[in-house]
């Protein structure tokens, strides 16, 4: 009975033994990470399970972590060191709280992937950047423990590990041929906090075990630099762009690879515009994944409160608040034009704070409706006054009229602007143009032109008028004189204005219709010829009268009297020469006589009065009866045969 009871002891003893052993191997099981080396199949534990990568918010860490993980693989040759370059960082919350925590490395190796060892102090083991010269070809791995502490507090560390990584020895270098670059944020900040203006870049060579060593460099060092790591480092006054990373491979055998890519610096927003009557969104760029529990039981909260600038002003006031990174304005209208906004990102962990401030982002509002343009026209003659003329109706314009031609054109629209417009008014051709105003402002010969138009017989002064904004008036003023009017007529125009509205379809909008009535400012006569027929050898000493058709009620003249000012006038009437054969020598012995209430007067080389008229009165037609006016008195014979012509000469003079 009491060996069986001593074997139950030592079975009972064996089983509380054997179980943490269970329990110890299943654990480290569950943490085993499978590695495989080139040229073998090795399971590799890690000495410690790898921190999770750390959770950011625009480049904040909100978790603790490493943001430069060692490589998975690095290639180098027997006695050619290679550096594992890492990087760690505590989230804000652990640096708000515990900004008297020192850094330590700890750095483990094992060349089998299961007997781990701390890597001696004198062999590089407690430095952030790990170099290593292999003896040998074959693999080894290693493993980063970063901590934080002080030294009073020493019992309270931080721990992070690292992801192992493998240091594979060849035995002769190998080249790259290609290079991709790679990197974590592509938007890095340039705000003066400093918490948001870090990235790193990566470079992964084409065959993975190229053994040649990678140098950075960037086309802009006013926007960002970079360091040996391959750390990006955003300035921090305000300087916005893009910049170039390059990452170079050194190739033993061929020519050094490169690879680039491109990353933006800027104040967290970008400018938006949109049309009225819509919404503008703005976005806080780069990485806002993540949220606020870290994993060392610190924690904080993330407050970003949305604030506009109305324009012209530098009062902001808040619109928004809460942890959303994008904001929607409301309905936006033309007020809005050259707003502002900007975010200020709050960190807190218990008493402790820390503020990140976007920059300011413009709102440029474009117009979304159709312009209204709204046209008053109106012409003037400076010269001369008519009772019958209007604003847009002017009568009796002579050669040598100063007419000015006044245009106000206001946009009605509430949200149209009408762009590029052209102002155009017709002009009755050869009218020249003196000047031309915009606003009162006198416009130079290359801000319009004067384009004619052959078929409706004008000019088209083209003015170039500009933008139109909403609520905007211009006036457009024009000083011309009249030249070149020889007979009456009718000019009528239509001004109108054109340009291009905000989707850049063609606009346009005519006025009303100027018309203006031109006048020679002459005695315009028709005259008819007058034949008396034929002269017989027994005409002698008789009267030869007209024909009917040169009798009255026919006009022997007919007068159009289109002098604007009617001033007294005198119609005189003389010949000059006798009358001649067609052969151009031979007079004929005739005289014309002008016959008025039965007394005659020759008209040869007699100046003789015929029609007159008083002040403000027209110059009637003439007519006469058959015995009146001029008729022709055969002299004496013999007659050579033939036909017999004269000129004579009719003269319209003012009376004094």
């Amino acid at each position: 009975m009491k060996h069986r009871k001593y074997a139950k002891t030592i079975i009972k003893i064996f089983c509380l033994l054997i179980f943490p052993l269970i329990l110890l191997a299943l654990t480290t099981k569950s943490t085993d990470h499978q590695l495989k080396a080139d040229e073998e199949d090795v399971v590799v534990s890690p000495k410690f399970k790898p921190t999770k990568d750390p959770k950011k918010f625009i480049g904040i860490w909100l978790t603790s972590g490493y943001d430069l993980q060692p490589q998975e693989n690095y290639y180098t040759t027997v006695g050619d060191p290679v550096t594992i370059r890492t990087n760690t960082g505590r989230s804000v919350w652990a640096v708000l709280t515990g900004i008297f925590d020192g850094i330590h490395f700890r750095w483990w190796e094992t060349p089998d992937g299961s007997n781990w060892s701390e890597v001696d102090k004198n062999n590089n083991g407690q430095k952030k950047n790990f170099t290593v010269t292999p003896t040998e070809v074959g693999t080894n791995w290693y493993q980063l423990d970063t901590q934080f502490y002080t030294y009073i507090t020493w019992y309270l560390k931080t721990h992070l590990y690292s992801q192992v990584t493998a240091v594979h020895a060849l035995e002769e270098a190998v080249d790259a041929i290609s290079l991709d670059v790679t990197v974590d944020d592509d938007y890095l900040y340039n705000t003066s906090d400093q918490l948001s203006n870090t990235t790193y870049a990566h470079a992964k060579p084409t065959p993975v075990n190229a053994t040649g060593k990678i140098t950075w460099s960037i086309d802009n060092p006013d926007l960002a630099t970079i360091d040996e790591d391959g750390q990006i480092t955003a300035n921090s006054n305000g300087k916005s762009g893009m910049v170039k990373v390059t990452a170079t491979m050194t190739n033993t055998d061929t020519p050094d690879i490169q690879g680039t890519t491109d990353v933006e610096i800027g104040g967290g927003l970008d400018d938006q515009t949109v049309k009225s009557g819509s919404s503008a969104t703005y976005t806080l760029k780069g990485n806002t994944g993540g949220d606020g529990d870290d994993d060392d039981g610190t924690t904080g909260t993330i407050t970003v409160d949305w604030y506009k600038y109305m324009p012209g002003s530098n009062n902001k006031v808040q619109v928004a608040s809460g942890d959303s990174t994008t904001y929607v304005t409301d309905t936006v209208n033309m007020d809005d034009d050259e707003s502002y906004f900007q975010a200020v990102v709050t960190l807190k962990s218990g008493k402790v704070t820390k503020t990140i401030t976007s920059n300011k982002a413009k709102l440029t509002v474009i117009p979304s409706g159709e312009p209204d343009i709204d046209i008053n026209n109106t012409i003037t003659n400076n010269t001369y006054t008519d009772d019958k003329d209007t604003d847009l109706l002017l009568n009796k314009v002579i050669n040598g009229d100063n007419i000015s031609y006044h245009n106000t054109l206001t946009n009605q629209s509430l949200d149209g602007i009408l762009k590029n417009s052209n102002y155009v008014i017709p002009l009755r051709m050869n009218t020249q143009v003196n000047q031309v105003k915009l606003n009162n402002q006198i416009l130079t010969a290359d801000q319009y032109t004067v384009i004619p138009d052959a078929s409706n017989n004008a000019d088209d002064l083209v003015i170039n008028s500009g933008n139109i904004n909403i609520n905007e008036t211009i006036t457009i003023d024009v000083d011309t004189t009249v030249q070149n009017v020889t007979q009456n007529n009718t000019f009528k125009g239509t001004p109108y204005i054109y340009g291009t509205n905000n989707d850049g379809n063609i606009y346009r909008r005519e006025t009303s219709n100027e018309v203006i009535n031109y006048l020679s400012n002459q005695i315009e006569p028709t005259i008819q010829d007058i034949d008396y027929g034929t002269i017989t050898t027994y005409s002698q000493s008789v009267l030869k009268y007209r024909p009917d058709k040169a009798n009255n009620p026919n006009n022997i003249i007919d007068i159009n009297d289109n002098r604007r000012d009617k001033s007294a006038v005198q119609l005189y009437l003389s010949q000059d020469d006798n009358f001649l054969h067609e052969n151009g020598e031979t007079p004929l012995p005739v005289s014309l006589r002008y016959y008025n209430n039965g007394a005659h007067q020759n008209i040869l080389n007699n100046k003789t009065l015929i029609s007159s008229s008083e002040l403000g009165n027209e110059l009637a037609s003439i007519s006469w009866q058959r015995h009146e006016g001029l008729l022709l008195y055969v002299d004496s014979l013999p007659l050579l045969a033939g036909k017999y012509s004269t000129t004579l000469n009719w003269h319209f003079e003012n009376s004094l």
